[in-house]
């Protein structure tokens, strides 16, 4: 945000923070302000972009620069007393059907009443910018909530600059913004206004909360220096409002087109099957794009402690846990994922999908997986014979017999490439065959870094090595060579149209089930 007065063409310097100031800012560099955007000046900007009606440069520093619009020290005192106000009107302002028009609407009114027209007219766009920034949207961080460019969000404390990571620069790792909450007080309170905002509260007593927003980024708080030091703490995972589809991961190189047909083929059995990797790796992504290729009819059951998944299919069944919040703590009203697994049982997935398993809930997931439905959850670990060590050691306990019901393991994984940017690889995947009252993993699919290339290029190199797959196509009971060519044939037609979007990718996919799917059908009317 820039509180610098009228544009000009000048060269200008953002001085530090002051305290008529909406944030608290670190110092920047002097910037040069062009046709109403303000530009850093002698810093090397490798991209710009807008987001709404604030700019963004990123600087080849590693930072994160934002450029809001100008409110000078006059329009801010119009701002303050409007924002006073408008506060004690917040009730039949949620009941408007068009907040934006309300607040416009609101803001004429006051400067009528004030004998302030002319400073709203002079700063009218700027006025209206920051009241619905912080009014509708989400105050100091509202242009990192908005830039779809961005996967997360962090603040370790309130004496040091927000951190991001950017989608297209994870070279830097983390870019540092110009945007410093400043004091504890201020972290604190902006952290109570987030969690009024996704409908649950922070507090002494309950100071670690994990929370959803309205369009679906997950947020984890710790509150003041009940669990933290040297104060709150905050960090938000975002998520792309479309989510990516299996063209995506195919163009980035996440996995190839064998692959991908090897995943559905088995998808498509009701396989058994466990994504694993570290925090961040991308496991969450890859678990709701695989379920894309599945078939567009079947029921899909979801389970998970914070909704994130985003399925297309039209028979989806979304479950998440609840947790108490209050001072006491009483878990009689608790649901967790063991209650939502155990309920699943009699709502017949075709898939089930849990979004994560860390505990005694896999237990239960096991045991679903053994009536027959397919499933595929995630699992923090660094491979795959590091997650069957784990899931066999306490807390879990997953016996060798229950293991079996596994077909395979994903492990995907994050590294920096020779260009030193940040890539996402399914390295390997490993099939679990029983063998001699034991399991034993076989490589199926290996990813050589040095190479950059699978170790499997074939189909026929794929029926030679794979025992799972000739399973599943006595399951199927298809002609397995062909049946994976066709497939190869419809991920290749995905790809030459270009579609990533989910609903197109299914009515492509719909071709290999001979369904005339449509999830927009419409249906006579058969009412009497």
């Amino acid at each position: 945000m820039n509180l610098l007065g009228n544009f000009s063409n000048k060269k200008v310097s953002i001085k530090p923070a002051k305290s008529y100031e909406l944030s608290k800012f670190s110092t920047l560099p002097n910037f040069d302000v062009i046709c109403n955007v303000a530009r850093p000046v002698g810093i090397d900007v490798i991209d710009s972009y807008k987001v709404g009606d604030a700019y963004v440069f990123i600087t080849r520093l590693g930072q994160y620069l934002v450029s809001e619009p100008i409110l000078n020290i006059e329009a801010y005192t119009v701002y303050s007393n409007i924002m006073q106000r408008l506060f004690l009107s917040m009730a039949p302002m949620m009941k408007n059907d068009n907040p934006v028009s309300y607040i416009e609407k609101y803001l004429w009114e006051e400067a009528n009443q004030q004998a302030i027209t002319d400073v709203v007219s002079k700063n009218f766009c700027s006025l209206r910018y920051y009241l619905i920034r912080d009014v509708l949207g989400y105050g100091i961080l509202d242009v990192l909530m908005k830039d779809e460019k961005l996967e997360e969000i962090t603040v370790e404390r309130f004496d040091r600059n927000v951190g991001v990571i950017h989608r297209q620069f994870s070279e830097f790792n983390i870019l540092d913004t110009n945007i410093v909450f400043g004091t504890t007080e201020l972290l604190n309170s902006y952290i109570q206004k987030l969690m009024q905002k996704t409908g649950t509260s922070v507090s002494f007593a309950t100071p670690i909360v994990n929370a959803m927003t309205s369009e679906g980024h997950r947020i984890i708080v710790t509150y003041d220096q009940e669990v933290s030091l040297p104060g709150s703490t905050l960090d938000i995972r975002k998520f792309t409002q479309d989510p990516y589809t299996i063209v995506h991961l195919l163009e980035s190189g996440e996995l190839n087109n064998l692959m991908a047909v090897y995943l559905w083929f088995l998808l498509d059995a009701k396989s058994f099957g466990l994504i694993v990797g570290e925090t961040g790796s991308g496991k969450t992504t890859l678990l709701n794009t695989i379920i894309g290729l599945t078939n567009p009819r079947w029921k899909i059951v979801t389970i998970e402690e914070i909704p994130e998944l985003k399925i297309s299919h039209y028979r989806w069944q979304r479950l998440f846990t609840r947790t108490s919040s209050t001072i006491t703590q009483n878990t009689k009203f608790d649901i967790s994922t063991m209650d939502l697994i155990k309920s699943s049982l009699r709502m017949r997935p075709d898939f089930e999908i849990v979004g994560e398993v860390r505990g005694e809930e896999a237990q239960y997931l096991f045991q679903s997986a053994a009536t027959g439905h397919g499933g595929l959850t995630t699992f923090h670990s660094s491979g795959a014979e590091s997650a069957l060590n784990r899931l066999a050691a306490e807390p879990i306990n997953i016996k060798t017999s229950q293991q079996m019901l596994l077909w395979f393991i994903v492990h995907v994984t994050r590294f920096r490439t020779l260009g030193k940017k940040i890539t996402r690889k399914i390295v390997t995947l490993d099939e679990i065959v029983p063998r001699n009252n034991d399991v034993q993993l076989v490589n199926i699919f290996k990813y050589d870094i040095k190479s950059g290339k699978y170790n499997i290029n074939s189909i026929d190199e794929l029926i030679v090595k794979s025992k799972r797959i000739q399973h599943a196509a006595d399951i199927l009971n298809v002609d397995l060579k062909e049946d994976l060519e066709q497939r190869i044939l419809l991920l290749n037609e995905c790809i030459q149209k270009n579609t990533k979007s989910q609903n197109q990718i299914d009515l492509i996919i719909s071709k290999y089930y001979g369904n005339n799917f449509n999830s927009k059908s419409t249906y006579p009317d058969l009412s009497i």
